[in-house]
């Protein structure tokens, strides 16, 4: 083994380690607490080849590949219902963030709607909802809805 093979044993170790404590905090974290470490949650068609859904413990988050955050409420075949989270809402949780740096489009989900302080983005703009229970996108109802910007930018 090389000295190069070593390091990246090690670092890949240490990223599935970390992989595995996010996995164990999940439960009690926030939206804005899970995008922040993001880069340890798996995406959603990796974790699906590597593991049916069905034999997944409710709670395991993962990403879609539009890169939203979710829960999985209740296990599936995922080899049956084989779709992205978005078209699967009875199965997964939305999680939003509060930080507009990690808003991401709009989705309309009755089931996971943005909570005051959650922030999404409509036609280039960064939106943080005003009111709890939000499933309606910044045009339709602006009222529930102040725009948001993101610090440095």
């Amino acid at each position: 083994m090389t000295q190069k093979d070593i390091v990246l044993d090690a670092m890949r170790r240490q990223g599935q380690a970390l992989a595995l404590d996010l996995q164990d905090r999940a439960a009690d974290m926030t939206g804005t607490e899970l995008y922040a470490e993001d880069g340890y949650i798996p995406d959603f068609a990796a974790a699906k080849a590597t593991q049916n859904m069905l034999t997944r413990p409710a709670g395991f988050v993962c990403r879609s590949t539009a890169g939203r955050v979710v829960r999985l409420l209740q296990p599936y075949d995922s080899d049956i219902y084989s779709a992205e989270p978005e078209e699967l809402p009875a199965q997964w949780g939305f999680v939003w963030s509060t930080d507009p740096a990690k808003a991401l489009p709009f989705v309309a989900l009755a089931t996971s709607p943005y909570m005051t302080g959650d922030c999404c983005t409509e036609d280039g703009q960064v939106y943080r909802s005003k009111i709890d229970h939000n499933v309606h996108a910044p045009s339709a109802y602006p009222q529930g809805w102040a725009e948001a910007h993101v610090s440095g930018g």
